[in-house]
């Protein structure tokens, strides 16, 4: 029925029918048809409830687990996503926990107390905002065009939910924790994003060629190409022909980037584009067996999973602060966000020893497996709501 729909309706009515659907889709009641005393919202994404888990991002997969976790706690467990614009009654719940227009609204449409808790899978959206724009302003004076769909705008800043909660958890490094911390005077909370494990990380650093890897880097990130840092890759590595950049990322849907950067991308033998690539695929197995590196320079993230699923396979990564990775005694920090400091980073990182990357490697992957895996983002997501929610353990 998708398929003929989308076959015969005009472009533009098939947006609007994709807007309607996405706005209205209903929210899941009582998931796990329970009958405790307490309800909980939680404002985020219903898809893994419907469809189950893909591996597009971890996210699908730490949605489940954050309603487990409530369930645990002795909630019953409604499901909303977070831009779901339809009304609700909040009269039943005693906690809302998410982001986006039903935490909002709740604010405006409450007849008694609710805590609050807002999930910060990323930076605050006023860093975001302010860096990603700026990063989109600095490639306009290099190529005189604005690129404003490879940034990563947040249009609704939703201030509300980032001032006025009753708590915050977020994902990744403490630069992460600081971007809120400096607009929310209580405790904000951390928990590790999640990993997918598909291959053999021990067979993959077992059979790796380090000699030939410590050349080859990979940059693996979604949309915002220039938010990630891609433009500044490319910019770098077309200056190092010794040195390899493998990317995989959306390249197709970001046509004005592409076409901006095409020679890059396209007509440097050490530039190696795919696109984006399925993390199961063998092609991208392929490529993190060639790989000793992972460089992600992006001017503002939560703890992406995609990286952590390549850190996973012993990649080390080479990252800015605002990247929200925790880099520990085995990553390479990218001190600024320029091209000096990303050249100085790639160089460094190459003249590391074959066996002091070898013993990086090997770190990078335990660190991930030891505190990435599902489980202790469940451990510490339940610590933290234990705490905030006055629970006993």
């Amino acid at each position: 029925m998708k398929k003929f729909i989308k076959r015969y309706i005009p472009p533009d009515i098939w947006d609007i029918f994709k807007y309607v659907r996405k706005k209205f889709k209903r929210p899941i009641t009582n998931y796990y048809k329970t009958n405790f005393r307490e309800n909980v919202l939680i404002s985020y994404i219903t898809e893994p409830f419907k469809n189950g888990i893909h591996l597009r991002h971890t996210n699908q997969a730490e949605a489940l687990e954050i309603a487990k976790v409530f369930n645990e706690l002795d909630y019953n467990v409604d499901i909303v996503d977070y831009y779901y614009e339809r009304n609700i009654n909040y009269d039943k719940y005693s906690v809302i926990f998410g982001f986006g227009e039903p935490l909002i609204k709740s604010f405006y449409n409450r007849n008694h107390k609710i805590l609050t808790i807002y999930y910060g899978t990323g930076m605050h959206v006023a860093h975001q905002n302010y860096a990603t724009l700026k990063r989109i302003e600095e490639v306009y004076k290099k190529t005189g065009k604005w690129l404003l769909e490879s940034g990563r705008i947040v249009d609704k800043t939703w201030s509300v939910q980032t001032s006025l909660v009753d708590n915050i958890i977020t994902l990744g490094n403490e630069e992460v924790v600081n971007s809120y911390q400096k607009y929310f005077s209580r405790k904000v909370y951390n928990v590790p994003v999640s990993y997918y494990k598909i291959f053999d990380h021990e067979e993959i650093l077992k059979n790796k060629n380090f000699e030939d890897a410590k050349n080859h880097f990979l940059w693996f990130g979604s949309s915002g190409l220039i938010h990630k840092g891609l433009d500044l890759l490319l910019e770098v590595f077309k200056e190092l022909p010794n040195l390899n950049l493998h990317v995989c990322g959306p390249i197709d849907n970001e046509p004005k980037f592409k076409n901006c950067y095409h020679e890059e991308l396209y007509n440097y033998n050490n530039i190696h584009t795919y696109g984006y690539l399925d993390i199961g695929s063998e092609t991208f197995k392929d490529i993190i067996k060639q790989c000793a590196f992972i460089i992600f320079p992006s001017c503002s993230e939560g703890e992406p999973s995609s990286i952590i699923n390549v850190v996973l396979y012993g990649l080390i990564p080479i990252v800015t602060n605002t990247a929200g990775i925790r880099i520990k005694d085995f990553g390479i920090k990218i001190k600024e966000l320029t091209h000096e400091s990303i050249k100085e980073s790639v160089i460094k990182a190459v003249n590391i020893s074959e066996d002091e990357i070898k013993k990086r490697s090997l770190k990078c992957a335990n660190d991930t497996i030891n505190n990435h895996s599902i489980e202790k983002f469940s451990y510490e997501l339940k610590k933290a709501l234990i705490e905030i929610l006055g629970k006993k353990a």
